[in-house]
């Protein structure tokens, strides 16, 4: 083998191995900045729920009604002085217990006919 051509062999494999050296350093440095990626997707994962409770939060309706009584100092609750009873000889009627009607068994096919009601079994 002549010196020319061990030269020849020799500059191959050497450029062979330079390009297969920096073929494995662009992986290594791709795996790497991928990972950091994952790292900054897991972090915005986390910022994304944490500002999404924070807004649900802020939606909610007990954090609206302080902010609105808060604002407005003649705003309150209503209380029971605030509320007015009145009584009617019609709601005494039915504060009292029911007298028992007799039913005739034939009405009881029209129950549909009548306003459903929610009874309790005697």
């Amino acid at each position: 083998m002549s010196l020319k051509m061990y030269l020849k062999v020799a500059c191959f494999v050497t450029v062979m191995c330079l390009l297969y050296i920096h073929m494995q350093m662009r992986i290594f440095e791709l795996s790497y900045n991928g990972k950091d990626k994952e790292k900054i997707i897991h972090e915005l994962n986390e910022t994304n729920g944490s500002l999404s409770h924070q807004i649900l939060t802020l939606k909610s309706a007990n954090n609206l009604g302080n902010q609105l009584l808060d604002r407005d100092n003649s705003l309150r609750f209503m209380d029971n002085e605030r509320v007015m009873t009145v009584s009617t000889p019609a709601a005494s009627k039915h504060l009292g217990p029911k007298p028992k009607a007799v039913v005739n068994p034939v009405w009881n096919l029209f129950s549909f006919l009548e306003v459903q009601e929610a009874r309790a079994w005697d």
